[in-house]
């Protein structure tokens, strides 16, 4: 089984991806476009959530931090394809209709969103290109428990590419991986 422990609410454990090659990579990866239904998992200062709705996607800014919400809902006051949402993604209600996620996500929410991405007995997520902790990464995409195999069978997943600390403000203490996951 996959291991996390849940920060705190009052947790630092937020790292910001700064790196506009990687953005790029995520957004041209992902392979959103009009019509397309994205969820971009704690938007923070929407770093994500502007280049997904440059591609015509309509993006769902899931964020459960207030500040954000607030910057985020003035920043896409005037763009109808974005939707900020102030909620929690552990318990946000997920679209029934097709929908993919990019996202950078806090390392200690990786197995809980995964869970509730892949476990759902149906099948809405059409692909997720999220940035999580490398080791994770690798654990996920090896397959070896009980649980990370029959997401395998629902799901592709794989490793796109690692990404360095330093491409965050502040940098988290480990490298992170660009995980993708597409439905068979």
């Amino acid at each position: 089984m996959l291991e996390t422990t849940l920060l705190p609410h009052t947790s630092s454990g937020v790292h910001f991806l700064s790196a506009h090659a990687v953005i790029r990579q995520l957004i041209r990866s992902s392979g959103a476009g009009p019509g397309d239904l994205v969820i971009d998992f704690g938007a923070g200062p929407g770093t994500l959530t502007a280049p997904l709705a440059a591609t015509g996607a309509r993006v769902l800014a899931v964020e459960r931090d207030e500040a954000f919400v607030r910057k985020l809902s003035r920043r896409f006051a005037d763009q109808p394809l974005v939707k900020v949402v102030h909620a929690d993604l552990r318990t946000v209600p997920l679209p029934s209709r097709d929908f993919s996620v990019v996202a950078s996500i806090p390392y200690a929410l990786s197995t809980v969103l995964l869970r509730r991405l892949l476990s759902r007995p149906r099948r809405a997520l059409v692909g997720a290109d999220i940035v999580v902790e490398w080791g994770f990464a690798r654990r996920v995409v090896a397959a070896q428990s009980k649980e990370t195999a029959a997401w395998a069978r629902k799901y592709e997943m794989r490793v796109a590419r690692r990404i360095p600390a330093n491409c965050f403000r502040p940098a988290p203490r480990v490298d992170s991986a660009h995980l993708v996951i597409r439905r068979r």
